[in-house]
């Protein structure tokens, strides 16, 4: 797709070109960035695999096209044009600027064109415009994958004009995209240097995946479509949302009906997408290319700098010191926790599977066909508090499988450069780091739950819960390969195992969660299984740490 694409848009720029471009180096700039594209991973659809794609791109146009299909059913299910039109428009602009802003930030803020390409026999004009080229080429590919299913069905139920207009106001949507994108990165670059700049990248990666994990799960349960029975009411706010200026102008051809604020609305989805592209492309783009200049050479001063050491001890030193039985075991300590807050590859494997915490409470609490309301009236009366007890362990535990593996794997020479006769002490701080940072901050937020609706009676239940949910994890990290931390390379990580370990693991969690119903029937029962609990969960930390090199996978 993306090589006809491109191959129209330079015969589109050949006739229109003027003497300034270089057609030639144009042409073999732009082929080289789409030929990068392709082999470029996507941030919001990265996936832990064996064996690395040849596309990425092509999968996540495919993902996206599936998303698209289903915004088209959605559409055609609903017997409203203008409520179908708002929907479509606003998944398009909130759809196209989080893809900007998360999967073309390396693009966009990419300075090596001006570092590699200026000092060669290239012009500006020819670098400049092979960086637009570029930008269509891409857009263009997330523009059909996203609305190709849902312009289909316009043109099914609605007719040819009403889908030659929805396509129209569609990419009049993707240029005002455009525009918002640019204006959040020109505020970013106005506050923030370069390190902040992949910061606020990189958390919003995270909220797209969240919002795709979370949403795919929920949404579908939320929403009914069988009746298709929704109704728009214009406020004085819709005035200054681009989604309604593009439905109200499709709506107006449909029922022929230009009265005068149907033509405030057309003129609002004409002018401002076309004037907002010329601002861009006169005032904020080249605002924004001196920026990123000016950046790229304060981080070169930046790095000739002297580094301040902070002695100051950080949370995870004096942590450790607490916590930890030795040295070694507060070395892993101290380093599993300060890359876990510092990798972005990590927070972004990671993070959702928290988020699926909630889609786990909606979906075993708050069953579908049930009314929320009245599920919630009577929680109290019910043994639903479990769950809340035994949700984080089904999401934390993913963090096992994760913390073994790093971009920068081969830095893990260090583990066998220094005298470690219990090597297993070193993952035994990295699974305290896990319990204490990520498993006790959400088991207490659930806790106040739990406790605002069942009361004070369930604190025995979450305190034996407390015990089973440590002594499950370090089973669950008995059973797993045992792989020091950050030691190994992503890409190549073995996926044999990994369906039967998972199903174990689910089935120690439900055994666990039958346990401890059938001990509710007898009350001092869990009182009395807590310290065995903690003291199976003691033992099983005990031989982790005692791990030997021989069964340490590396």
């Amino acid at each position: 797709m993306d090589k006809i694409l491109l191959k129209l848009l330079l015969k589109f720029v050949k006739l229109f070109a003027n003497k300034g471009i270089d057609f030639e180096r144009l042409k073999i700039i732009t082929e080289t960035k789409v030929m990068m594209d392709r082999r470029r991973s996507p941030a919001s659809w990265k996936r832990k695999q064996q064996k690395e794609s040849k596309n990425p791109l092509m999968m996540t146009l495919i993902m996206y096209a599936l998303m698209g299909l289903f915004i088209g059913v959605v559409i055609f299910s609903l017997k409203s044009l203008l409520v179908a039109m708002i929907f479509i428009h606003a998944y398009l602009l909130f759809m196209m600027a989080m893809t900007l802003v998360t999967d073309f930030s390396a693009v966009l803020l990419d300075t090596a064109d001006n570092q590699i390409l200026l000092p060669k026999p290239i012009n500006s004009r020819t670098l400049f415009l092979s960086r637009v080229v570029h930008i269509l080429v891409y857009l263009s590919q997330f523009f059909l994958a996203l609305t190709i299913a849902p312009v289909i069905f316009t043109f099914i139920n609605y007719g040819p004009l009403v889908g030659l207009t929805t396509i129209l106001t569609l990419m009049l949507t993707v240029a005002f995209s455009i525009f918002i994108t640019y204006l959040l990165y020109a505020l970013i670059l106005r506050f923030a240097n370069e390190q902040k700049i992949k910061d606020i990248v990189g958390y919003f990666q995270i909220f797209m995946t969240i919002f795709f994990a979370v949403g795919y799960q929920i949404i579908p349960r939320l929403i009914n479509f069988d009746n298709g029975n929704f109704t728009f009411t214009l406020h004085w706010y819709s005035y200054l949302l681009a989604p309604v200026w593009m439905a109200m102008s499709v709506d107006s051809l449909y029922q022929m009906n230009f009265n005068n604020i149907h033509l405030l609305m057309i003129a609002c989805a004409v002018i401002v997408p076309i004037f907002t592209v010329w601002f861009m492309v006169k005032f904020l783009a080249p605002s924004f290319s001196r920026k990123l200049g000016a950046m790229s050479n304060d981080a070169e001063v930046i790095k000739t700098n002297k580094v301040v050491v902070n002695h100051k001890k950080d949370w995870s030193e004096k942590l450790a010191r607490f916590i930890c039985i030795s040295r070694t075991e507060s070395a892993g300590f101290e380093k599993v926790w300060k890359i876990t807050s510092r990798d972005k590859n990590f927070k972004v494997q990671f993070y959702p599977s928290l988020a699926y915490l909630l889609v786990f409470a909606f979906v075993f609490i708050f069953k579908s066909g049930k009314n929320i309301t009245e599920v919630w009236a009577h929680l109290h009366e019910t043994k639903m508090f479990l769950w809340f007890i035994y949700l984080p362990l089904i999401s934390i535990s993913s963090s096992l499988a994760i913390i073994p593996f790093n971009e920068n794997f081969s830095a893990a020479w260090i583990y066998q450069s220094v005298p470690l006769t219990k090597p297993g002490e070193i993952i035994s701080g990295g699974i305290k780091v896990l319990l204490i940072k990520f498993f006790i901050p959400v088991y207490l937020i659930l806790f106040g739950v739990a406790f605002y609706i069942w009361g004070q009676a369930l604190i025995g239940d979450f305190t034996l819960g407390f015990f089973n949910n440590i002594l499950i994890f370090l089973l669950i990290a008995n059973i797993n390969e045992h792989s020091l931390p950050f030691s190994r390379q992503a890409n190549i990580k073995q996926q044999s195992g990994k369906i039967v370990r998972a199903l174990l693991q689910l089935i120690l969690i439900g055994a666990l969660i039958g346990i401890h119903f059938l001990a509710l029937k007898i009350f001092w029962l869990p009182s009395a299984l807590i310290p065995v609990s903690a003291t199976v969960a003691y033992l099983l930390l005990r031989r982790i740490q005692n791990l030997p090199w021989l069964q340490i996978s590396i």
